[in-house]
Parts: C-alpha cells; structure tokens; sequence
C-alpha cells in the first residue's frame, strides 16, 4: 500500500522466534518503508493483533507457546483476522510442509535462508491482492446497496408481487383476474384548490390523504393501484382470489369517507366520490423504461364512470356489488342513470355495514 507521497503505509508483523531473523526482517521492511510488529511466538502475535490488525503477517512454523501453524489455522478461523495474507517464512522446506502451511490459511511460503529482494516482491504482491480484494468487496456492497434501493423503488410503485416477479424473471407476463373489486376515489373541486393553495399546501394535503387511505386499503386486504393527480384506485381479489373481495372494498370505501368527515373537522375541508364495481380485469405492466402496473377492462371503465356519477361523500356501486352485498351492507333505493356507452343502468348508494342484519332496504 502506498500513500499519497509515494512511501509504503502498511503494516506488517513478523512473527519469529530468531531474534536475529527479526532483526534482518525489521531492518529490511522498515528501510523499504513499512511499519513493523515484532512477535517471537504465537500468543505475543495474538496480544498484539487484539490491539491493532496489520496489513500482512510474515510467520514463522517452528516456535514455541503457539507454532505458526497454529496461529494461522486461529486467524483463519475469526472473521475479524481472516482476510488478513499471511506469508509463511521457514526453514521447513518439504512439499509436505509447504502443503500444510497453504492449508492453515498461509497465501504464499518463502524458504529460509530468503533472500530480501524476494520477501519484498511478495509482500507488495500480497499486498496489491489483498487492496484489490478490498476494493472489490467494497464495490459489491455499494452495488447491493444500489440493488436494495431498486428493489424497494419498485416495491414502492408496484404491487408486492408484481415487483416481485418483475426481480425474479426481468419481465412481467399479463394477467387476466375473473372477479376484482375495483374502486375509483376523486377528490372534489380539487382542480379548483389547485390554482388557490400554494404548492407544498396541495401537495402535503394530497400526501395526508392518500397515506390514510393506503393504510386503510391494506388493513382491509385491498392494495392500491396508482394515483393520477387526485384520483386514487385500489383493488380487491388480485392476484390472489378472495371470498370476500367485494365486502373488503366496500368496507375500506366506506372508511375512507369516515376519515375524510372526521379530518374536515380539524382541517381544511375535502370531499370525495367514490365509485365501486366488480367484474374481470386484464393486469400488466406498461412500459419498459418507467414501469407502471395498471389493469384495463370494462370493470375499471364502469368503476370510473360510477365515481363520476356518485355525490360527494358517498360511495356510488353498481348492481353487481349490491347483488353480492346486500344482505351484509345498507343500501339506498335504486337509482336509474345513464352511463357513457353502457345505456340505462341501476345504480345504488351504499350507505353502512350492518353484518349481522339478514336484509337490508332495496
């Protein structure tokens, strides 16, 4: 390792029980500008290593207390000292030894009696390895974090599965879902606070609103789809079919007016319409660069248009949700309205949940 005037910053420990082989090493290293450690056996080594890790360690096999075969075989072995190189300098010289030595742990084996120009090019060796190493480790983990950041981008803007099959397989294959309760939320005269309030004023009420009613879509086994301005749309019964997909949706409908009144009465002052209907959706992903997961159909068509012909404050459902919930809700009496491109339809208000009543007003 070299720092930023050239010379060599690393520090290497010499464990050796020669005090003349300690002299020569420390002389060698601390000319060629390293810092040294000196330790005649083992546990001095481990003593000095709890205090401060070097960069590198030259050891010796043959030494009392704790040989270095033994200290190698203990580094190895804790996470803290693993990754530190360690370069084995005996007098052992048998293929046997040096076997030993690669198997405790040891990155390189230089023979006594060595000579200095040789020590010096493998450590630097071991030296750049082990930098490299690091700066490797380093860019994984900075692209992992990255991987996690997108990861929980698209569990932001997509639903849980979605996302998670987008991960897995790099594609989303479209889905057709027989029985999906679809709900439509508009915020009323809210083009109009728009050219009124001051942009961090819309934008926070806007925020306040629709955290409220993702918590409430997902207390009542509901998931949002998308926001577009200040409309909202969730579902119930995708992906996963739900028995009681439709009474899930008309129960958070119904919660999302109740915290609107109550937020009117210490706040500014919102309202909604609310449309609901249930029927077969198509899902899937559109785009290929900005992913946006949206489900198309004549459920969401009719869905829309009954949020457009609801009245403020009230969730407007057409017959197919008060066939299926009408003995577990109040309704009001039917009304008969035209709708966009499907002619005269029935259409109810629903008005509370009642599930221990077997009937409710038609």
């Amino acid at each position: 390792m070299i720092d930023q005037e050239g010379k060599q910053s690393a520090t290497i420990m010499v464990v050796e029980d020669s005090m003349i082989n300690q002299r020569v090493l420390n002389n060698l290293l601390d000319k060629a500008g390293f810092t040294v450690q000196l330790a005649s056996n083992g546990m001095e080594a481990l003593d000095q290593i709890e205090r401060g890790l070097p960069d590198l360690i030259l050891l010796d096999i043959l030494m009392p207390n704790m040989d270095g075969l033994a200290l190698c075989h203990r580094l190895n072995s804790q996470k803290s000292t693993r990754d530190i190189p360690v370069i084995f300098i005996s007098a052992l010289d048998n293929t046997a030894d040096k076997l030993s030595g690669f198997a405790a742990g040891g990155v390189d084996y230089i023979t006594k009696p060595f000579h200095p120009a040789e020590v010096l090019a493998r450590i630097g060796t071991h030296l750049k390895i082990c930098r490299l190493q690091r700066q490797l480790a380093e860019k994984n983990r900075q692209l992992e974090l990255e991987k996690q950041k997108s990861e929980a981008l698209l569990l932001n803007v997509l639903p849980i599965h979605i996302a998670a099959e987008l991960m897995e397989k790099g594609i989303c294959v479209p889905h057709s879902f027989d029985n999906v309760a679809v709900c439509f939320i508009d915020i009323v005269q809210f083009t109009a606070a728009a050219a009124t309030l001051a942009p961090e004023v819309l934008i926070g009420e806007l925020n306040d609103l629709f955290t409220v009613f993702d918590l409430i879509a997902e207390a009542n086994n509901c998931e949002r789809m998308k926001t577009i301005g200040d409309a909202y749309l969730f579902v119930s019964g995708m992906p996963e079919p739900n028995d009681r997909h439709v009474s899930d949706a008309a129960k958070a409908a119904l919660a999302m007016v109740d915290f609107v009144r109550e937020r009117n009465r210490f706040g500014r002052n919102w309202q909604v319409r609310i449309g609901l209907h249930v029927g077969p959706v198509v899902g899937g992903i559109v785009g290929t660069k900005k992913y946006l997961y949206d489900i198309f159909g004549d459920t969401v068509n009719v869905a829309a248009r009954l949020q457009t012909l609801s009245e403020p404050m009230r969730v407007n459902v057409s017959s197919t949700v008060y066939r299926q919930l009408r003995h577990e809700f109040a309704f009001s009496c039917s009304l008969d309205v035209e709708m966009k491109g499907k002619g005269t339809q029935s259409t109810y208000f629903l008005e509370e949940w009642r599930p221990s009543s077997p009937l409710t007003t038609a």
